[in-house]
């Protein structure tokens, strides 16, 4: 029972209710406060006095604090409810964004990026948890595509408005922006709480270091048994590791090497952001009416393609086609793997699971950005994209034959939830 309705007697929607819409909705907000600062953060901490290697030690405390906190957060989520975790994550959000507010000194403003670590850690894995305790099998991939169009929106239009509020009316008026919107996420996933509880009978997950030890023995059987989990792991890390080896270069290759302005190497993130919110939904479609192995090996096979395209492009169309190919590529990918996790996982275990997977493959694809950088300066300026093509096409083969999901799974999911619920 998670955020007081029975999961146990009553049948999942198999469409986007109410209540999920207005989650989106929230889950729009969240993003909308990410995407309103994120690209200006380095350049407010500049004005605030921070060098480059301050601002070094500021991201690299950004990117860890997340991976720390994420298994923790979807514990949290299995116990206490999805939407409650939300709620208190969407706490921590408006606190981290307050901070950046008022921050007099860079190294106040640190305790931003360490609230909005916990925020991640409880928003994200609750965010996938919600969406899969919520919507039937045969229409989850396209329900997870939809979702992460709404989240892909929201980075198209968030950056301009955020760098029309710093050059208008200053920074701390875009991260007050950020607040606001946070503060209606906020108020949207206490108010679906709120409803499920009048509808509904009280939840009754308690936190405990017993059951956080259990959650966590379980999920870490399921991840190495060698069954399903083991290989969404796997085909989720060399993905990750695939994209992470060259993501990073991309933009240093085409403004150093090809002589791209930066305006042209905008309009091309541009370009992928497009494809990936066009090609979201239609894709989850695909994989709810195929496969989701399917979506992971069309997934990779775009990936290769947009690297190879990338090394061997030489204008300006050939780099967007590449990045187009790119954004398709994630839009089969994502909701494929989220999906996946959310068929062979115990209902009570989604959280941690999800928390966990990110967790892992983070840690392991850590390096490759390093790693890359290094092929880069040893081999030359193209060979780490072809050397992404390499490594993503060592999963292919193995994730057809490995991610295959079967109907057995089913009996390891809880029997769903109402037709409109509010978790």
């Amino acid at each position: 029972m998670k955020d007081g309705f029975s999961i146990e007697t009553q049948k999942r929607p198999s469409g986007l209710t109410k209540h999920l819409a207005l989650f989106l909705l929230a889950m729009a907000l969240v993003e909308s406060s990410r995407t309103l600062t994120m690209v200006q953060v380095s350049l407010y901490l500049n004005e605030l006095g921070a060098n480059i290697g301050q601002l070094g030690l500021f991201f690299t405390v950004s990117a860890i604090l997340p991976l720390i906190f994420r298994i923790l957060g979807g514990y949290l989520s299995d116990s206490i409810g999805r939407l409650r975790a939300l709620t208190i994550g969407s706490i921590a959000g408006i606190l981290g964004y307050f901070a950046f507010t008022i921050a007099p000194t860079w190294q106040f403003a640190i305790i931003g990026p360490g609230m909005l670590g916990i925020a991640s850690a409880l928003v994200y894995p609750s965010y996938q948890a919600y969406i899969a305790d919520n919507t039937a099998e045969e229409v989850r991939a396209r329900v997870f595509g939809l979702s992460e169009t709404v989240v892909t929106i929201a980075w198209i239009i968030g950056p301009p408005i955020g760098g029309f509020l710093a050059q208008n009316f200053g920074y701390q008026f875009m991260f007050g922006a950020a607040v606001f919107t946070y503060s209606l996420a906020a108020l949207l996933f206490a108010g679906l709480q709120i409803a499920g509880r009048r509808s509904q009978q009280e939840a009754t997950g308690r936190v405990s270091v017993e059951s956080l030890r259990t959650s966590l023995r379980d999920i870490f059987a399921l991840a190495f048994a060698g069954g399903l989990v083991t290989w969404v792991l796997v085909a989720d890390g060399i993905g990750d590791i695939a994209s992470k080896l060259s993501s990073d270069l991309m933009p240093v290759y085409l403004g150093s090497v090809i002589g791209l302005s930066k305006q042209g190497i905008g309009l091309l993130d541009g370009i992928h952001g497009i494809a990936l919110a066009a090609t979201m939904f239609p894709a989850g479609y695909l994989i709810d009416k195929t496969s989701e192995r399917l979506g992971v090996v069309l997934g990779m096979l775009l990936l290769i393609l947009s690297r190879v395209v990338f090394g061997l492009a030489t204008g300006f169309w050939g780099f967007a086609l590449s990045w187009a190919l790119l954004g398709v590529a994630v839009s089969m990918f994502q909701p494929a793997i989220s999906s996946l996790i959310s068929k062979d996982v115990p209902q009570r275990l989604r959280g941690v699971a999800y928390g966990f997977v990110v967790t892992n493959v983070g840690i392991i694809s850590l390096p490759f950005p390093w790693i890359g950088s290094q092929i880069w300066t040893r081999f030359g300026p193209m060979v780490p994209f072809f050397t992404s093509a390499i490594l993503a096409s060592l999963i292919i083969i193995p994730a057809w034959f490995k991610l295959a999901y079967t109907n057995k799974n089913a009996s390891k999911e809880t029997p769903p939830a109402t037709s409109d619920p509010a978790d």
